[in-house]
């Protein structure tokens, strides 16, 4: 589908903007090039990024040099129940017209699930909508399974202006090294985004009532906590 097609009809249904979700470290890499990466992109220009359990998934699927978003912020779908967002604790925010701002050449397909659950005796229309018309009869605002996957010309989307928006999570935890959690991360992401000439605004991440995130990343091994926050 073209951008145009899919900006269409997320406006339809009252999407407020897009989202992406990722690590610190691999959030760096995205603010010092000015833009959102794609996995491979990352892999092939030797950068810095957090393996994630989907990166299998990716390759095998040919979705590995493309630019996941959502259209509506996970850890608040979530929240209640599974916690922060699993992908990571900064939240890229976009406006939706995003997706009118892509270069020429680009594709923009929504699964119909999260890739994760993907089989290999899966035709195309099993996994993706391939029509603007059959996505505009099943979409509904927060469908979060309903994932866009952008195919750009160079495998990633540049920040619009050179600015980004952050929500980042504050987990009230510290790191390894005793260094506070939140405030260590803005620290490397301001760093990264004064590197790379990004425009950037951070603010804690705000939970809905009910949100367990806080409890989840108490409950993590601190080895792990580390990946997600350093």
């Amino acid at each position: 589908m073209t951008p145009n097609d899919v900006f269409r009809i997320l406006q339809k249904i009252g999407a407020d903007g897009l989202h992406h979700a990722n690590t610190v470290t691999t959030s760096c890499s995205f603010l010092e090039n000015g833009a959102l990466l794609s996995r491979g992109y990352i892999e092939a220009h030797s950068l810095k990024q957090t393996p994630q359990a989907s990166d299998a998934i990716d390759k095998k699927y040919g979705i590995w040099n493309d630019v996941f978003v959502d259209h509506v912020d996970i850890h608040h779908r979530g929240g209640r129940s599974k916690g922060a967002n699993q992908y990571g604790p900064v939240l890229f925010i976009f406006a939706l017209d995003l997706l009118l701002q892509l270069p020429p050449g680009t594709n923009v397909r929504v699964t119909r699930s999260n890739p994760w659950n993907w089989t290999d005796n899966q035709k195309g229309e099993d996994r993706w909508y391939l029509t603007p018309e059959s996505l505009e009869q099943d979409i509904h605002r927060g469908d979060f399974d309903k994932m866009l996957v952008i195919t750009t010309p160079d495998s990633k989307v540049d920040f619009p202006n050179q600015e980004a928006d952050i929500a980042l999570d504050d987990p009230k935890r510290t790191l390894s090294n005793g260094d506070d959690a939140y405030i260590a991360a803005e620290k490397r992401l301001r760093a990264a985004a004064a590197k790379g000439g990004v425009r950037v605004t951070i603010a804690p991440h705000v939970c809905q009532v009910g949100c367990k995130c806080i409890a989840k990343y108490g409950a993590f091994d601190p080895r792990y906590f580390d990946t997600r926050f350093s």
